[in-house]
């Protein structure tokens, strides 16, 4: 750039602008702005009144000044040559006093009043949702220029130190109108800013570019924002933020989302699912085919795969951190939904006008009538009797308090339930083979939190919880032994039992201390009640022809141990913004357990991201200690799980997460990237082959549980169009995660149970107008490990499993098309949606779990038998909101 000013000497004047606020239009998004245009201008010694004269005759841009008052002995000499008409107004403006800014497509010509002014100014306050109040999680706020800028907390709050001087602020969130705000930053000053959705009729959001509204993060994050998961395909008309996290790079599921999601090669329980800051142990109904967490009560769901900060801790693999709405301040509002398989229905509303309100989301299945008679009607159809039943629901409420200006008090709970039932048995006179399960397990969590803005650049989170799971399961195969003299009956009966009871209590600090630096500190104190248990029986242990073995009686038999255990975490983060686009979070947590055990662990966490506006490179590395263990049983049957806590004989579990990854987007919404990732994990534990240990007070248990160490890597790759009529999503994982115990497989590694190696996902979006859209949804992914018996013997009649190996065996890989069309329909009183569609639309029978049964056509012989859950399956639903 070559630009050369001179200015001739004469006493300036005080000049006042008066400038006529109007009420035009602003210029459609996409038109290049009028401070730049490029023009070509040169002058020699001209009069400032004449210079921008011609200025604003070449460059065509409408420039707004009093002219009597612009001084007439000001003599300007410019040279200019393809520049941008707004650097050359600041070259000809400074020595004037002056400076421009963008009012509409109006450039406005104003005294530079803060000239000479040195220090800074800090402006705070909250960004929210224009119309309920709802405190907007990571809105972004940055200056015109974006030279400097910050997002808001999970609280909503934000503070930007800024120089003394005329800003012009953006605020925006992806779904909302962005607002600019134009403010003479002379003292520290409140601003509050209301957002108005973009999307008030519908669901549907066509963004024209989303380029400002998106920002990245040091650690590998993805923040998922609610009008997306809505947007996905349903199942049974069901829209999932569990399913929708499944559809993303990196994330598997066992088959149609059962075991929940297995992140880069970790398993289910490495995951740190946070609810509101409060830890969930259990996250799925139905073993994992629908979340606990009802939809219309989410607001925003990040998901961190690697680079995890430091306040972060208890898990080995990634964090799903949730956020529930607080809800609406101003109106009440409502919404019920009707589908194939529940119904729910939520509400929320102000108790005090801007000072109190509620929210409140209930859901139940009613499918388990029709199933109830389905499974009659096919066990006839098999020559058998007998039943299944299953049943859902969850509850979760919220109530909001406004203390004062600065604080806010909620009190939250979660209650959800699930139960499994099938019983079968041979017809009259036919040889006895018979069924029986009973599986049943929720969720109850409690939460008190109170936020404080401590200052105007300090906030607080205080927050106390209960967190609870239960889960039991009872099975019982029993069987008559074909030829025996004397209708000998032979069984295996098992009751597995996995309780845990959390009461924690944290206090987080966040101290943004300019906008390139925040501090973030804190603790969390945990105190858990373990009650595992494992009790396996067959004939040997009782007399079947003198007492049915029922749930009831291997209870009476079982004595199961409560275990106690509380864990202390301490942690530090400074996230800093180098310059150029360079930016770092370090952080440590230390952890340890408040028993004699002591198990304290220092875990360094960094994380660092580079990027311009449409690039981006980030690094990171974690340290990570899990105080608990998950035993799963990955063999033969209807798939277990077990908590234990560690202790000498089971340490705590250890990992180190590397991460590398490198992006491109542009304004129009195209993103590309690539992620690589590798994992190591030590002191991780496992069942033995075709076996689950007994965990009793009669038994050595913990000595008989192997304990081992693995390690997973593997790349990921994305394209996405986000914004447009058109959408579409493609992401590609290769995965490899093995595992290694001394007592298990001979001491050679095998391949974890979940792992796909190959992971293939596309979904697709076309919005038809603003009121309806279709969707199509395809996955391909490599089968599921398990341990697959060489041989079944028959000893005595009875079947004797034989496994050669772990996980030596995959099932068929996975693929599933989803298709569905969504409409939309605005009502004086409110709107409605229409969702209807086909899940698994060429109906492919993905195998669920594998078990051993006997041979209908050969009552001495044994058979293993791959099930499968979900077939091709309409999906209708039917929501209205007012």
């Amino acid at each position: 750039m070559i630009l050369t000013k001179q200015t001739g000497l004469s006493d300036l004047k005080g000049i006042i602008v008066i400038v006529i606020l109007l009420t035009a239009a602003i210029s459609c998004f996409g038109q290049t702005r009028p401070d730049e245009v490029l023009i070509d201008y040169t002058c020699y010694q001209k009069p400032l009144k004449q210079v921008l004269k011609e200025i604003a005759a070449i460059s065509g841009a409408n420039l707004v000044y009093s002219e009597s008052r612009i001084p007439g002995n000001k003599l300007v000499t410019v040279k200019a040559k393809k520049e941008k008409l707004g650097d050359v107004l600041n070259v000809i403006l400074d020595d004037a006093g002056y400076s421009y800014q963008l009012v509409g497509n109006q450039l406005v010509l104003a005294r530079e009043t803060s000239k000479n002014l040195s220090g800074e100014s800090r402006i705070y306050g909250y960004v929210k949702d224009k119309k309920s109040g709802e405190l907007l999680i990571g809105a972004n706020v940055f200056l015109h220029d974006r030279s400097k800028g910050t997002i808001t907390n999970e609280s909503g709050f934000y503070s930007l130190p800024l120089p003394k001087e005329n800003h012009r602020l953006h605020f925006s969130y992806l779904g909302y109108k962005t607002v600019l705000v134009d403010i003479l930053a002379l003292k520290d000053s409140v601003i509050n800013i209301g957002l108005e959705p973009d999307g008030v009729l519908n669901e549907i959001l066509i963004l024209d570019d989303v380029l400002e509204e998106e920002h990245e993060e040091t650690a590998d994050v993805q923040n998922l924002h609610i009008d997306k998961i809505m947007a996905s395909n349903h199942l049974a008309g069901e829209p999932d933020v569990l399913r929708y996290i499944a559809s993303q790079p990196g994330v598997t599921t066992a088959a149609d989302g059962i075991g929940g999601l297995n992140i880069r090669g970790g398993s289910a329980d490495q995951n740190l699912v946070m609810l509101d800051g409060v830890p969930i142990y259990n996250t799925t109904h139905a073993m994992g085919i629908f979340s606990i967490f009802n939809s219309a009560a989410i607001k925003s769901a990040s998901v961190y795969k690697g680079g995890i900060p430091a306040r972060y801790a208890g898990r080995l693999s990634s964090v799903i951190d949730l956020h529930t709405r607080d809800g609406n301040l101003n109106k009440w509002h409502g919404d019920a939904t009707l589908s194939t398989v529940a119904v729910k229905v939520s509400a929320e509303g102000p108790l005090i006008s801007d000072k109190a309100s509620f929210i409140m989301s209930y859901r139940r299945t009613f499918m388990d009538v029709w199933i109830r008679e389905y499974t009659k009607y096919r066990n006839k159809e098999k020559k058998q009797e007998g039943s299944s039943n299953y049943f859902f629901n969850d509850i979760n409420a919220k109530l909001n308090i406004h203390i004062s200006k600065s604080s806010r008090l909620m009190l939250q709970m979660l209650h959800s339930n699930d139960l499994f039932e099938n019983s079968t048995a041979a017809l009259a006179g036919e040889i006895r083979d018979e069924v029986d399960r009973d599986l049943r397990w929720g969720n109850k969590m409690y939460s008190a939190r109170l936020n404080n803005q401590l200052s105007k650049a300090a906030f607080a989170r205080t927050t106390a919880y209960l967190t609870q799971y239960d889960f039991s399961s009872y099975t019982n195969n029993l069987f008559e032994i074909s030829g025996s003299p004397s209708n000998t009956v032979a069984f295996d009966a098992s009751l597995f039992q996995s309780a845990v009871r959390e009461l924690g209590f944290r206090q987080d600090f966040d101290f943004m201390l300019s906008s390139s630096h925040t501090i973030k500190i804190g603790g969390l104190y945990q105190k858990r009640q373990f009650k595992p248990g494992v009790l396996n029986v067959n004939e040997e242990d009782f007399n079947p022809a003198i007492s049915i073995v029922t749930k009831e009686i291997l209870k009476g038999k079982s004595n199961f141990p409560t275990i106690n255990a509380a864990e202390v975490n301490l942690y530090a983060e400074d996230l800093m913004k180098l310059g150029g686009g360079v930016s770092i979070n370090a952080g440590i947590n230390y952890s340890f357990q408040t028993d004699k055990s002591g198990f304290g662990s220092v875990q360094p966490r960094i994380s660092l991201l580079a990027e311009s506006e449409a690039l981006h490179f980030k690094v990171g590395a974690t340290r990570l200690q899990q105080n608990m263990h998950l035993l799963s049983n990955n063999g033969l049957g209807f798939p277990s799980d077990v908590w234990l806590p560690a202790s000498n004989i089971l340490p705590p579990q250890k990992s180190w997460l590397f991460n590398a990854g490198f992006g491109m987007r542009n304004n129009a919404g195209y993103k590309v990237g690539t992620e690589v990732y590798f994992k190591s994990f030590d002191q991780i534990t496992s069942y033995r082959e075709g076996a689950n240990q007994d965990i009793n007070l009669n038994t050595d248990w913990q000595s008989e549980i192997p304990v081992g160490e693995g390690y997973a890597y593997g790349l990921e790759a994305y394209a996405e169009k986000s914004a447009g009529k058109t959408l579409f999503n493609f992401n590609y994982t290769y995965s490899v995660s093995d595992r290694k115990f001394a007592d298990l497989n001979l001491g050679r590694k095998f391949p974890f149970a979940l792992n796909r190696t190959h992971s293939l996902k596309a979904s697709f979006t076309y919005r038809l107008s603003e009121f309806s859209e279709f969707i199509v949804n395809w996955a391909y992914l490599s089968g599921n490990y398990y341990s697959q018996p060489i041989n079944v013997t028959v000893d005595l009649g009875r079947p004797v499993v034989i496994f050669p190996e772990k996980n030596n065996a995959k099932f068929p890989p996975f693929h599933r098309l989803d298709v569905g069309f969504s409409f939309y329909n605005a009502f004086k009183w409110g709107r409605a949606k229409f969702f209807i569609g086909v899940y698994n639309a060429y109906n492919r029978n993905n195998p669920f779990y594998t078990e051993l049964v006997r041979d209908k056509e050969n009552d001495s012989r044994f058979e293993f038998r791959q099930f499968s859950l979900l077939p091709l399956l309409p999906t209708i639903s039917y929501s209205v909101s007012f």
